[in-house]
């Protein structure tokens, strides 16, 4: 985009100059000082966006200057330019048109910086770019904010958000149990069920410790055996194994049974979790509460919706570490149960 030497900038009105940090709209083209947008966080046409508006530049009609105008500063281009030198007018020119050029190119890859810097490639800011004008709802809240939450595979679950089902199937839930919980960050439910199969565990330890510890013995003292087996030896590997056969169908039932409850109720659970985690946030944001980069992201310039998004996307998404963190908390517990 092009600027005329007359153009103004539409927050502060001054008129810009060669020396101006100016930032274009990707959506309108309405040119700004980068620090007028600053500070209004957002295009002084904002409103206006998702119309047929677009920004009309100042003088855009007006017929084209000669290159004798151009001396003078007036010639339709990204900056006015200074006038001529009377020593030497033509070397002047030629130096002052070789400059216009070099600021078109600097301007344009502002612009370009500008951009990206405003609408970042962040993984929920894709995701929830595609629910931008979707005038839907999930409990209340609109589907861009709520699929910054999910951030990945938002198009899986905003359908099944939208039909509000209490029980549905999640086959990733049925496979991973608990664990899936953790992943999405659900870790009220993770714990709920990661205790009741911590507790059917134990209770199963218990009715069948007597067959658990004979099955053991019986292992241990015969482990050699395994290598050469002999017909007696197997018919007592069988005779173990009935009696411990009970201890293992329940176990497995026990776990199926809590894995299909998950599977059945997790995308309601996540659902609840969703709209928990942006009515948190609207809540802190009536207090008062505003949204800051952190010091080590390029993000200066992001405004306060789009910051919003980061904070709704680190608040919910997925967590590969606490499935992680789940699984040897399990395991130590267990262990010193065992211990007892």
């Amino acid at each position: 985009m092009y600027l005329n030497s007359n153009e103004k900038c539409p927050v502060c009105g001054r008129q810009f100059t060669q020396e101006d940090d100016i930032v274009i709209c990707p959506i309108c083209g309405t040119p700004h000082h980068r620090e007028c947008y600053n500070s209004l966080g957002h295009c002084i046409n904002s409103d206006k966006h998702g119309t047929d508006f677009e920004y009309a530049p100042q003088g855009a009609d007006e017929p084209k200057q000669s290159q004798g105008d151009f001396a003078s500063g007036t010639q339709e281009g990204q900056y006015y330019v200074p006038p001529q030198s009377p020593d030497h007018p033509s070397e002047n020119a030629r130096q002052e048109n070789q400059d216009a050029r070099e600021e078109n190119k600097k301007e344009q890859n502002t612009e370009k910086k500008f951009y990206e810097t405003y609408i970042p490639n962040f993984p929920n800011m894709q995701y929830s770019a595609k629910y931008a004008n979707d005038t839907r709802t999930v409990g209340g809240k609109n589907l861009e904010e709520v699929a910054a939450v999910v951030n990945s595979n938002a198009d899986r679950f905003i359908p099944k958000f939208l039909k509000n089902k209490k029980i549905s199937w999640n086959w990733s839930a049925f496979i991973f149990g608990p664990y899936y919980l953790f992943f999405r960050k659900m870790y009220e439910q993770g714990i709920i069920f990661m205790a009741l199969n911590l507790a059917a565990t134990l209770v199963l330890n218990g009715v069948f410790s007597k067959e658990i510890v004979e099955y053991m013995s019986f292992i241990s003292s015969n482990i050699d055996s395994f290598y050469n087996p002999t017909q007696e030896f197997m018919s007592n590997v069988a005779q173990a194994n009935s009696k411990i056969m009970p201890f293992l169908l329940l176990s497995a039932a026990a776990t199926f049974v809590i894995h299909l409850i998950i599977a059945l109720f997790a995308d309601a659970f996540y659902r609840s979790k969703v709209i928990n985690v942006l009515n948190k946030v609207e809540k802190n944001l009536e207090e008062g509460a505003t949204f800051n980069m952190a010091p080590m992201l390029d993000g200066s310039n992001l405004s306060q919706k789009d910051m919003k998004k980061l904070y709704l996307g680190k608040m919910g998404g997925t967590s590969f570490f606490s499935p992680v963190v789940a699984y040897c908390v399990l395991n130590i517990i267990t262990d010193i149960i065992s211990r007892l």
